[in-house]
């Protein structure tokens, strides 16, 4: 019993334990009077751990707004606020499951880190099925069911499971957790295989705004209307809907306003319903700012326009047409004619509708607030030279253009179809018209040449080209580029008035080209911070280049992106023979003095009479 007595000296004198304070538990009191100065409003939030490992840790007590931002680095796609589907969301170059389990593993250093954490955590849910790092070899051997007899094994399902977790955990705290999702994305397999246990987890998510939902519940499939009646019940407060053909009734439903009445964004397809229903279902979408219709023949400019027996046609700040033929210039411009529409309207996209390209200059004078424009049109003949001009494409707030004239298949390879539309964009561009276009896209890979502000070379069976005509001579010049080629730095040069970034494909490449163009001023002399012509390096651009090369952009030149250094000549047994020049042996210059010396001669011109040039110049320097 002697082990469980007490000294009756320590009960009756407590402060003789304090006064024989060893200089360890002295180092204790005065850390945390310095916390408890430097932080009056917090010592019920002090943190044990710090004060005995002795480390003041002000970083423990950040702010709840700042720690969110920080974790936000941590784990990017928490953040993501897209009504994009998990396929079309993803992160590049990133392991959406591994940032995940770091902001999990910060949740656990104190309380005050886990509340900002779970916030940030379940804000925007998203299931991956596999690691998108070298984590996945080892997992993916661990998931497989073996035994002595089956060394392979069946795998397991990774995103099912974490399914069935995440659905578990939703329904055991929904009042604290199942509020925090605004977001919620699956894998395409999992969402049209797991309806019963998705209308588990959604039915206690009352703030969702988006969700992924298997394509038959889009069309009014008998198997997922009780999917499709939780989402209606549940999730009242959803962003976009999705309806395709065989969905007409539940889309007139929505003119009740009682069903999704926050919707902002709305995807059509293949729906063939009254245009005057349409119009009343639009109506009643206080919300809607932005409309997707593909392959809706039903639609037409009649539409767009104002009808005094039906509702306006709703202000949009994004409107995308794909496959309406009967859509033609005239109705969007009816659309944009009205104030409202005209100052809301940013992103429009044609493709295969019956706005041609030659009317396009018509629809951009009617949108002064348009920020991108892609047209995607196939042409089976020439761009209209006859009869009234046509103006230039001329807007002053579009910086995105998406300008892709094919020829239809139908169409000879050698009948230059779409070149007319080509040089048409050339002179808007040449024009001034499109003062913040930054980027284009074209279909094309010889555009780019037609910026260069030089006319095309003469084949060399054409003789001499002509000089162009003085000011003072009465002589008519049979050059067909003579007067369409006359800019600020002389006759037969053009200049770019904005640095621009173009993207070009040919009908065989998979991937994008790019190269920067970069403006002349009007004495021929590169701009204060626009350096010298023409085409840089796209590395600069920060965009993926493509599989061949930019050198194959333009033609005529080889791999190095200079001019050819060779000559092709036939060897006389149906080959060719490259022969060698004088200054064939090196790529580069000369010395670095000539290089300084030709500073203003831009470009790579032949030998002239009083022998060759000083140095061989480099095209995209």
């Amino acid at each position: 019993m002697k082990f469980f007595r007490r000294s009756k000296k320590s009960i009756s004198d407590p402060k003789s334990s304090s006064s024989r304070r060893s200089p360890q538990q002295a180092y204790d009191d005065v850390e945390r009077d310095k916390y408890r100065l430097y932080n009056p409003r917090q010592d019920q939030h002090y943190n044990y751990v710090a004060e005995r490992g002795r480390i003041f840790a002000p970083w423990l007590e950040l702010p709840a707004p700042i720690l969110e931002r920080v974790f936000a680095f941590v784990c990017p796609h928490s953040c993501d606020k897209s009504y994009e589907t998990c396929e079309r969301s993803a992160v590049e170059d990133a392991c959406m499951l591994c940032d995940l389990r770091d902001l999990a593993h910060a949740s656990q250093v104190c309380k005050r880190w886990r509340s900002s954490a779970i916030r940030l955590m379940y804000h925007s849910i998203r299931i991956d099925s596999v690691h998108y790092c070298e984590r996945e070899i080892d997992l993916s051997e661990r998931r497989k069911r073996k035994s002595r007899f089956d060394r392979n094994g069946v795998p397991e399902d990774p995103a099912g499971a974490r399914l069935h977790l995440l659905c578990r955990t939703l329904r055991d705290d929904p009042t604290r957790l199942g509020k925090l999702v605004q977001y919620f994305k699956t894998p395409y397999m999992l969402r049209e295989s797991s309806a019963p246990l998705l209308a588990r987890t959604i039915a206690v998510l009352p703030n969702l705004k988006y969700v992924d939902l298997p394509e038959g519940l889009f069309m009014d499939d008998p198997v997922h209307h009780t999917l499709k009646l939780e989402v209606q019940a549940r999730c009242p407060g959803l962003r976009k809907m999705t309806y395709l053909a065989g969905s007409e009734r539940s889309l007139e439903t929505l003119s009740r306003g009682n069903i999704w009445p926050n919707l902002e964004v709305l995807e059509l397809g293949r729906i063939n319903m009254d245009p005057a229903i349409l119009r009343h279902v639009l109506a009643t979408m206080r919300c809607l700012r932005a409309l997707k219709a593909s392959d809706c023949r039903m639609l037409d400019d009649d539409f767009f326009r104002y009808s005094d027996a039906l509702p306006t046609f709703p202000p949009l700040e994004e409107l995308v047409l794909t496959d309406v033929p009967r859509v033609t210039a005239k109705g969007l411009v009816a659309y944009l004619s009205r104030d409202d529409t005209k100052q809301s309207l940013k992103v429009l996209s044609l493709s295969n509708t019956g706005t041609h390209p030659a009317a396009l200059h018509d629809v951009l004078a009617h949108a002064p607030r348009l920020v991108t424009l892609s047209i995607t049109e196939q042409v089976d003949s020439p761009f209209p030279t006859h009869g009234v001009p046509i103006p230039p494409l001329s807007n002053w707030a579009l910086e995105t253009l998406r300008y892709e004239i094919t020829a239809t298949p139908a169409t000879s390879a050698y009948a230059s179809t779409t070149a007319g539309y080509y040089n048409y964009l050339a002179s808007s561009l040449f024009a001034g018209g499109l003062p913040r276009l930054a980027a284009i896209y074209v279909r094309d890979q010889t555009f780019p040449d037609l910026l260069i502000g030089l006319p095309p070379p003469m084949p060399g069976f054409a003789g001499s080209p002509q000089r162009p005509s003085s000011a003072g001579s009465t002589g008519i010049s049979n050059n067909p580029f003579a007067l369409a080629f006359n800019g600020p730095r002389g006759p037969g040069m053009l200049s770019l008035n904005q640095t621009l970034e173009i993207f070009t494909k040919g009908d065989d490449d998979l991937d994008w080209g790019s190269t920067r163009m970069d403006p002349f001023d009007a004495y021929g002399n590169g701009g204060r911070g626009r350096g010298r012509h023409g085409r840089t390096a796209s590395s600069a651009s920060g965009r993926p280049l493509s599989s061949y090369g930019l050198s194959d952009i333009g033609a005529g030149w080889q791999t190095g992106g200079g001019a050819r250094m060779s000559v092709i000549q036939g060897d006389g047994h149906g080959g060719f023979l490259s022969v060698p020049g004088e200054n064939m042996g090196s790529h580069g210059r000369k010395s670095s003095t000539s290089s300084f010396k030709q500073t203003r001669d831009e470009w790579p011109r032949p030998s002239s009479s009083q022998g060759p040039r000083k140095g061989d110049r480099d095209l995209w320097r």
